[in-house]
């Protein structure tokens, strides 16, 4: 019965998994093949390809420390992907360059596999280089040797001069003082808890050359540095100091940011229609329903996770269909979509969308509430692609008119009037401010020293003429200037002062403040976000992320009953902040109130569209499982139909008997409350 179900991954293979990559290994030409263009973009890297060597390990050996470290350098020196060139134009070219540069990388590998002596490190360069044919030996003047390059390597994509000049490390006589000197002073594998940190010293006072004002100096003890700048001294140890400057710089490199994890909701909770029947939910009814290309579980989640992850996932997935009012085939992008529960984790992220493989991925412990949130996503991605955008449609806005009226929604807001008000105020201050600022440049200082003080009154009432905007005013001022100095106001700053004039002019006669924009305190709130939490650069407040949260709340208000799994952390993005007077206050980088009914409205006018495109299906009504009650010793299958369980094929050549009402009546869920 249904106990006894085992839920495997179901449909077409995902891939790109972290338990099906070759994150041991390392990268080779042949794991190309399985990927797709942008996955090889992505995965193509010096770091999948040559695995960080133990350069600890290599040392315990028996490897010379200075070795250890060129071996370092040398990888060190590799571009961290390949270089393509203007050439590279086709995914077919890009592609070759892409083979070409893991072979490079590996051909590298090799050759510094076995290098255990300063001998064999000034061998590498001419095995490798020479060796290949990137660079050949040529006899110069006098007889002196010298590297030049060939054709194929000038082409090839990982050989560069940093990486030449990293291999060509002169006589061995030179090589070890070098390369150990520099180790040290890099303090190459030195314990993380014994560094010095960069940018400071730890030294010893010998009581030679060194004197303080108020003689406090202590010979014999350490002190601290930072450039030319003793910070501290008279340490009796250098453990002592090597702990005061840890702390010091510790302190100073604290970026103060706290890092946003979504809460694990105690409940999923759900009030909304029956749409499983009592049926217990398996891998194949999210291939029949919506057209999923494919699911997958993670390794770590037990089959009664499994089933209430089916289960939960399933019905969260018809509250998405009917809150969208679109057919059960498009929730899956029309079979381009696929899903995975707690099998592609990704560090503390609650659930992720994978543009590379097009899957969304919720994870077991904090999966649930972000569905909604990360179809979205997908969508992005999909419509991306159709609209021609390199990317989500979010990030190209400009290509569909109406993302381009969510992404101003979201960010932009009528001002109030009395906003407009306090605007126009403080601009017109500002005008007069430079207005009278000009004026007093062009006219006061000779006034000053020609003009008697009634004349300075008079010129009083002229200036605030001018600055109330009167017409003419400019003329009488440099009129009257003339009158008291002899000179009239130069030309060319008569002309600045006349704009200034009209300027003003248009100030007073506007009879209402013209209402502009403002940003929203989603968009503000999101911007601070990335202030105050661990993610910034630009995540909080991009359009991709700002438009998936908008999406979670957009979900959960159109749906008439509560569905946690889907849309429960809609209002999740909240966390302390610390005003300038120490004051806590909430921040919430989701929307409220008049923005989001705003937003809401835009999305209900993109998804009018996508159906009008028949991007999206219009459905007035989504639809329940049939419910089916079991034939006796029946086995519920997640085999497909032209795979049918052993056990069901058994049941089929039996004489069909009459249905218990017992054995009709619905399963009890599984589905537990987490």
């Amino acid at each position: 019965m249904a106990d006894n179900i085992q839920h495997e991954d179901f449909g077409e293979k995902i891939g790109g998994a972290k338990k099906d990559l070759w994150k041991d290994r390392g990268l080779y030409v042949n794991d190309l093949d399985a990927m797709n263009e942008r996955e090889a973009e992505k995965f193509v890297k010096k770091d999948n390809i040559w695995k960080k060597p133990d350069y600890q390990a290599m040392l315990d050996d028996g490897i010379p420390l200075g070795v250890v470290y060129f071996v370092k350098k040398v990888r060190d020196s590799l571009n961290a992907s390949p270089q393509y060139y203007r050439k590279d134009d086709t995914p077919e070219k890009r592609l070759a360059r892409q083979k070409e540069y893991i072979e490079t990388v590996r051909e590298l590998q090799a050759a510094v596999a076995d290098v255990r002596t300063a001998e064999d490190a000034v061998q590498v360069c001419d095995r490798f280089m020479v060796g290949n044919g990137y660079l050949e030996r040529s006899q110069g003047w006098g007889g002196r040797g010298y590297y030049s390059a060939t054709e194929k390597g000038r082409e090839n994509p990982a050989i560069t001069n940093k990486l030449l000049k990293a291999l060509d490390v002169g006589p061995v006589s030179s090589f070890e003082r070098y390369f150990a000197q520099k180790a040290r002073k890099d303090q190459f594998l030195v314990p993380k808890e014994q560094k010095v940190p960069a940018g400071y010293s730890i030294r010893f006072n010998d009581g030679k050359n060194t004197y303080s004002k108020n003689n406090d100096w202590k010979p014999g003890t350490y002190y601290v540095t930072k450039g030319y700048s003793i910070l501290q001294t008279n340490f009796e140890s250098r453990e002592a100091a090597l702990k005061w400057v840890q702390e010091l710089a510790k302190g100073r490199s604290k970026s103060g940011k706290t890092r946003f994890v979504p809460p694990q909701l105690s409940h999923v909770r759900r009030d909304g229609p029956d749409y499983r029947s009592g049926v217990e939910i398996t891998g194949q009814h999210y291939l029949d329903a919506f057209g999923f290309r494919g699911g997958e579980f993670g390794n770590w989640m037990n089959q009664n996770d499994r089933q209430a992850s089916l289960n939960m996932g399933f019905e969260a997935l018809k509250d998405l269909a009917s809150a969208l009012q679109v057919s059960d085939r498009d929730i899956a992008y029309q079979g381009t979509l696929a899903i995975a529960f707690g099998a592609r984790g990704s560090g503390n992220a609650a659930a992720h969308y994978e543009p590379l493989r097009k899957v969304i991925n919720l994870t077991k412990m904090h999966g649930a509430g972000s569905l909604a949130h990360e179809w979205w996503h997908g969508l992005d991605d999909y419509l991306g692609t159709k609209m021609g955008a390199n990317g989500m449609l979010s990030e190209q806005p400009r290509l569909y008119a109406p993302f381009q009226k969510l992404i101003d929604t979201m960010k932009y807001k009528p001002e109030t009037p009395e906003q407009a008000a306090a605007r126009t105020e403080a601009q017109t201050e500002r005008t007069r401010k430079n207005a009278a600022g000009w004026l007093d440049s062009a006219v006061l200082g000779s006034l000053k020293r020609h003009g008697s003080e009634e004349q300075m009154e008079t010129y009083a009432v002229l200036k605030e003429a001018f600055l109330s905007g009167e017409a003419g005013s400019v003329e009488q001022i440099s009129a009257f200037k003339k009158s008291v100095t002899g000179r009239v106001i130069p030309k060319s700053e008569r002309e600045r002062l006349e704009i200034f004039e009209r300027m003003l002019s248009g100030l007073q006669a506007q009879e209402a403040p013209q209402i502009g924009r403002v940003e929203t305190d989603f968009y503000r709130n999101s911007v601070r976000m990335g202030k105050e939490c661990e993610k910034d650069g630009g995540y909080w407040d991009s359009n991709t992320e700002m438009t998936a949260r908008a999406f979670a709340c957009y979900i959960k208000d159109k749906l008439p009953y509560r569905s946690d799994y889907l849309a429960g952390h809609a209002d999740c993005a909240v966390t302390f902040v610390a005003d300038k007077g120490g004051k806590m206050a909430v921040l919430k980088a989701f929307p409220e109130g008049e923005e989001r009914r705003a937003i809401n409205a835009v999305f209900d006018e993109i998804v009018a569209d996508l159906k009008r495109e028949q991007i999206l299906t219009h459905s007035d009504e989504t639809l329940p499982l049939p419910a089916r009650p079991l034939a006796e010793n029946e086995q519920i299958s997640i085999f497909t139909a032209d795979r049918p369980s052993v056990m069901a094929q058994l049941a089929a050549v039996k004489p069909a008997e009459k249905a218990t009402p017992a054995q009709a009546a619905p399963k009890k869920s599984h589905t537990p409350e987490i």
